[in-house]
């Protein structure tokens, strides 16, 4: 053995590969545990630029060498990566990891791969023990990102401010502190790192750094111009090249035109809350509808997942498909108009999209903007988020629905105050404000003016989302900086959404977040009786509050600006009569309100398919 290992190694320094490679498969055959053997076929491969078949010698030799583990491993893993193979690389690193469970270039490794791959919950014990194990920037960032995209913010906080304190401009580290720092609602950190993002932007300009999440964007920029550079740079870096689009339709004369939505959403979630009343009033004699889900399996349950799977005509189930295999199943469905529900939020499958399995495909609901640069041919919106001057921002043809662009569900409950006040831990006899925002919505600017009124409606309390602990500390400290008393703050305890909804009846007025709107949150409490106060936004997510409110006919509880929408809620609150007013036409335009007729609302998407079909 060891002279037959000689001679390839003598044949491997004349240069005489080929020669090699055949002495080493002899020797192979011999000895199949033989390290040296594989190693140095290893090499040899490597030499010739066969990464893949290098990287099959290299993960062989890892359990046989007691020496060269790590290495060998290593390189194992980089070839498979460089391979476009990140199953196989995975698995090497996984093998590594039993032999070395506590290094930090070994748990760093899986991290990235499952982070990049989006399985933060796979990665999230890589991302503890390389908090504990791993020093410096890399190993803290790709923890802290792991913890804070799973919303253990308080767990990512510390790791991240100190990714971002070792590089202060590291685009990535300011992105992520942001985002984290929104999250808990750290407001001097949070304005800070947006002064970076702001500053950075300004520099960039259409070059956006792809670093910069499409989504998170939208929650601290106004500015439609950045919005659709982000959103380019994050299909041009994120997802394949788009296919050609295919030509025309497939002739639909004498046939449903089969439609199909495809989201992880399809269980009790805010999107469903939305979109259940659409997929049950399509009119099945024009329509055929498919659903192409990928929600986990731990979320398949509850009564919107009973009401979706009931709503479809046919359904397929793509989670653990790829995006080519996912593409297939959706192009043999013969669908004529694909509808994506996600856009760039976390769990969207745009990567399908980029494939066209369908002649036509569409966005709507799930992101407010432009979906640009994945193969997205319309937009469904509406004229007050996107009036003709958002036009330019958009890739996709814009199909404005005739009200509000957002559909709701007319079936629900019609609630109504119960007068049980002290029951949802809130004071008798004054004025109740509410926001159930998510805690990232909530900005330095916006709170400052939640605190301006509270200070002057006296005895006035603000209802918020019962957020985890930091963060209502941190919004009692910004409370209790601007001069109002902390314990004005009431946080409403965890509820199921029906009982969420009732409760929301016992607040007099809802205010509004910017530069992300309540979207959801918003039209919950108009439906419950709630006026709302916004202000006009200058891009999508901050004119939804303006569209919903339009579309119940109550367009006078828009402000021009922040200052205004200051003052129209002290002067409503200072005016129960007017509050009793608003409450009742509220009650009433429940079953009238364009903004709650799911029919009508279906009609005109209806319409808009019909003439794309048309038209295509």
């Amino acid at each position: 053995m060891a002279a037959l290992l000689d001679k390839a190694k003598q044949q491997y320094n004349r240069g005489d590969y080929k020669i090699a490679l055949a002495t080493l498969r002899r020797l192979i055959q011999q000895d199949r545990r033989n390290a040296d053997a594989h190693i140095l076929t290893a090499t040899i491969h490597e030499q010739q630029d066969n990464r893949e078949l290098a990287a099959d010698f290299y993960a062989s030799a890892m359990p046989l060498t007691a020496n060269l583990k790590r290495e060998v491993g290593f390189r194992a893993a980089s070839h498979y990566l460089a391979s476009g193979r990140s199953d196989r690389a995975f698995s090497v690193l996984l093998t590594l990891h039993g032999f070395f469970p506590d290094d930090p270039a070994v748990n760093h490794s899986i991290c990235s791969i499952l982070r990049e791959a989006s399985r933060y919950h796979e990665a999230a014990p890589f991302a503890v023990k390389l908090v504990s194990v791993g020093n410096g920037f890399e190993n803290a960032l790709n923890a802290g990102i792991v913890l804070s995209g799973l919303g253990r913010s308080e767990e990512a906080y510390p790791v991240l401010l100190k990714a971002q304190k070792e590089r202060p401009d590291e685009r990535l580290a300011v992105s992520e502190l942001f985002w984290c720092a929104s999250n808990l609602c750290d407001f001097p950190v949070a304005d800070a790192m947006q002064a970076k993002l702001e500053a950075a932007y300004a520099v960039e300009g259409d070059k956006a750094d792809i670093r910069e999440n499409a989504f998170c964007a939208l929650t601290w920029s106004a500015n439609e111009a950045y919005h659709l550079a982000v959103a380019r740079r994050t299909a041009e870096v994120m997802f394949p090249q788009v296919a050609a689009r295919k030509a025309g339709l497939p002739d639909v004369r004498g046939r449903p035109i089969r439609i199909g939505y495809l989201s992880c959403d399809f269980f009790d979630h805010a999107t469903m809350a939305l979109f259940a009343g659409v997929l049950e009033t399509h009119d099945r004699s024009r329509f055929e509808i498919h659903g192409f889900c990928h929600t986990p399996e731990k979320a398949r349950q509850g009564v919107m997942r009973e009401r979706f799977l009931k709503s479809v005509d046919r359904y397929t189930d793509i989670l653990d498909l790829t995006d080519d295999q996912a593409a297939e199943a959706i192009a043999k469905s013969n669908i004529d108009i694909l509808i994506d529900l996600k856009g760039f939020t976390q769990g969207n499958r745009l990567g399908i999209f980029c494939r066209r399995p369908a002649p036509v495909q569409v966005t709507y609901l799930g992101f407010p903007g432009s979906v640009a640069g994945v193969g997205i041919d319309y937009a469904l919106t509406d004229s007050v988020v996107t009036p003709e001057t958002s036009v330019p921002y958009y890739a996709e043809s814009l199909l404005r629905l005739p009200a509000s662009y957002q559909c709701n569900d007319a079936s629900r409950e019609a609630v109504v105050r119960s007068g049980d006040r002290a029951g949802h831990g809130l004071p008798d006899g004054v004025v109740v404000f509410c926001s159930f925002n998510q805690a990232q919505k909530i900005r330095s600017a916006v709170f400052a003016a939640w605190m301006r009124i509270l200070s002057a409606v006296e005895g006035s309390v603000l209802w918020l989302v019962d957020h985890p602990a930091p963060v209502r500390e941190n919004l009692r400290a910004a409370a209790r900086t601007a001069g109002v008393d902390p314990d004005r703050l009431v946080f409403a305890r965890q509820k199921p959404l029906t009982e969420h909804l009732r409760r929301v009846a016992e607040a007099d007025i809802a205010l509004d977040t910017a530069p992300y709107n309540g979207h959801t949150t918003t039209s919950d409490a108009l439906w419950a009786g709630v006026p709302v106060i916004t202000w006009k936004g200058t891009s999508f997510a901050g004119r939804v509050s303006e569209s919903l409110l339009s579309a119940v006919g109550l367009p006078e509880l828009v402000a021009e600006d922040l200052n205004g929408f200051v003052r129209l809620a002290v002067e409503l609150a200072q005016d129960g009569n007017r509050r009793f007013r608003l409450r009742q036409t509220l009650i009433e335009v429940r079953s009238t309100a364009p903004l709650f007729d799911t029919v009508a609302l279906t009609r005109a998407i209806e319409a808009h398919f019909e003439t794309i079909v048309r038209d295509s």
